[in-house]
């Protein structure tokens, strides 16, 4: 579209005097020198003064009051919003505020806000714009400058979002106003103008990038697309006049040490030696379990003579009668023999103390020995039983 002023001059100097009011803190405004030694980095003498006043004149500047006498000035904040309007279109052109006349003409007939006559205008404004753009943009093709058409190139990147906005408009004015069907019909042929002539303009792009091979003709983004879309013969085709030079490889040895650590096969997996053979003679193992068969079966028996065949006995007396020696070695055997669970003995100690100075056993507590049920003493698996005694 070209510069949104002929004056590029005027406007940084406007944005200078926004900065200047923007950094200020007092509400009281500013000086005329006070401006002019904010700006000087951008214009001075002659050039400042002359926009100055025509800033003045144009309400860009105001008096705080309103009184010619006033020297000080502040900033118009509707101004402000012009410098943002003229900062949008240099970067991304009259077709991005069609686009956002559209969309907020969408919305605001969604909520009721526009009459018949209303969306008519709008309709006819979105529609003249558009004619206006197309046809510059169409005079860029046929006779400027392939540079002008690359500085122009970023006005031009929203066909299909234009496209779209302008279906979903129509769609909706002719559900809300049937007769406006005509003049939307009219703002989508003007809008397939448009990106007709978008495409003619990259077309004229692309010839002229393959001409001169010159790949910074095109946005990045499409190039993006041509790698992600295109086959892969027509990608191959960009370079096939292009020569190269043969590959050179350099591995350092660093690196070959590097690759031959991480690559480096895992270490073959040994199989454990086989364990000695067991020496000649009897097994310990089973010949400990023999030994606690034998002293299982001596408690057994041990525990039927002190029972004598009945099924309880009170072996106090019999154990004081004892020297103590033989008394405690009795008492350690009833005591083991009455904790095995494979055997249906129990031993009861009492709470007393007999004490008898002149005996062989001086202190002793009442002992009785009682036969148990087959079913309530608790037998256990042999083996386990032998583990035991193995232990004791």
């Amino acid at each position: 579209m070209g510069a949104v002023t002929e004056d590029p001059l005027s406007l940084r100097l406007a944005e200078a005097i926004h900065d200047a009011f923007g950094d200020l803190v007092s509400d009281q405004g500013l000086t005329r020198p006070e401006l002019a030694a904010a700006c000087a980095s951008v214009a001075s003498g002659e050039a400042f003064d002359a926009r100055f006043r025509v800033f003045v004149g144009l309400g860009l500047l105001q008096r705080p009051r309103g009184k010619a006498y006033e020297g000080r000035y502040v900033f118009n904040p509707t101004s402000g919003a012009a410098l943002l309007v003229f900062e949008r279109l240099a970067e991304a052109g009259g077709v991005e505020e069609i686009m956002t006349m559209l969309g907020r003409t969408h919305d605001s007939l969604q909520q009721g806000l526009l009459d018949e006559g209303q969306l008519a205008a709008k309709l006819r404004r979105a529609r003249r714009d558009l004619s206006i753009n197309t046809g510059h943009l169409l005079r860029l093709v046929r006779s400027k400058s392939i540079e002008e058409l690359v500085g122009e190139r970023h006005h031009h990147r929203s066909k299909a979002v234009l496209l779209g906005h302008a279906q979903r408009l129509v769609e909706a004015v002719s559900s809300h106003f049937p007769r406006l069907r005509t003049s939307g019909t009219r703002l989508i042929h003007e809008a397939l103008r448009y990106a007709a002539a978008v495409d003619e303009f990259y077309d004229r792009l692309l010839q002229q990038a393959s001409a001169r091979r010159d790949f910074s003709m095109l946005l990045p983004e499409q190039y993006l697309t041509a790698a992600l879309n295109a086959p892969v013969d027509a990608l191959a085709d960009v370079f096939a006049a292009t020569v190269f030079d043969p590959a050179s490889v350099e591995i350092t040895a660093a690196q070959v040490l590097v690759a031959a650590e991480t690559r480096r096969p895992p270490a073959p997996r040994r199989r454990p030696a086989r364990p000695a053979a067991l020496p000649p003679g009897p097994d310990p193992v089973e010949a400990a379990r023999e030994k606690a068969r034998q002293l299982r079966r001596r408690r057994a028996a041990s525990m039927e003579l002190w029972l004598d065949g009945g099924q309880e006995a009170d072996l106090t007396a019999a154990l004081r009668a004892l020297p103590w020696p033989a008394a405690v070695a009795a008492v350690v055997d009833l005591l083991q023999a009455s904790a095995d669970p494979t055997t249906p003995f129990f031993l009861q100690v009492g709470d007393g103390i007999l004490v008898e100075s002149a005996g062989t056993v001086t202190y002793a507590s009442p002992l009785s020995l009682y036969r148990l049920p087959a079913d309530a003493s608790g037998a256990a698996d042999p083996d386990a039983s032998e583990e035991q005694e193995e232990w004791a």
